[in-house]
């Protein structure tokens, strides 16, 4: 009997790596890993909760990019427009929008992703950006 081997056709999220620095600033690496290769998106931020949620958000846009240069020789065009994170009931969500266009028009892309504590915003900013993008970036690899 043969099995089905499933290809997975979308980014997964590898880790997050919050700095801060000598002068106050800070900076955020989030790394994506698809087929074995890995890309990575570095920003960076203000140390605060928004700012620090924002630039993950924003480093997860980037390296996803990065991650479909090839396919998008003849241009796609996303960037985070804004996030949010909400107390919900015992937890919290991040709500991210994506905004961008490509030839085949304007793209108005929403994601969200819940975590249990706050210091876990960040990594849910990545998951909103990967729910929102994921869908048209695999659209585009897939052509």
């Amino acid at each position: 009997m043969k099995t089905a081997t499933a290809v997975r056709s979308r980014l997964r999220f590898d880790s997050l790596e919050h700095v801060t620095m000598p002068d106050g600033s800070g900076r955020v690496s989030v790394r994506l890993e698809w087929e074995g290769d890995t890309y990575e998106g570095t920003v960076g931020c203000l140390e605060t909760q928004q700012g620090i949620i924002k630039a993950a958000s924003q480093a997860a846009l980037k390296a996803a990019l990065a991650s479909a240069s090839e396919f998008l020789a003849n241009g796609a065009d996303l960037e985070v427009v804004g996030v949010k994170a909400v107390r919900a009931f015992d937890g919290w969500v991040v709500a991210t929008r994506v905004s961008g266009s490509s030839e085949t028009g304007e793209h108005r892309l929403l994601g969200a992703a819940p975590c249990e504590n706050e210091q876990d915003l960040p990594s849910a900013a990545v998951k909103a950006v990967l729910n929102a993008s994921n869908r048209v970036l695999e659209q585009r690899i897939a052509r």
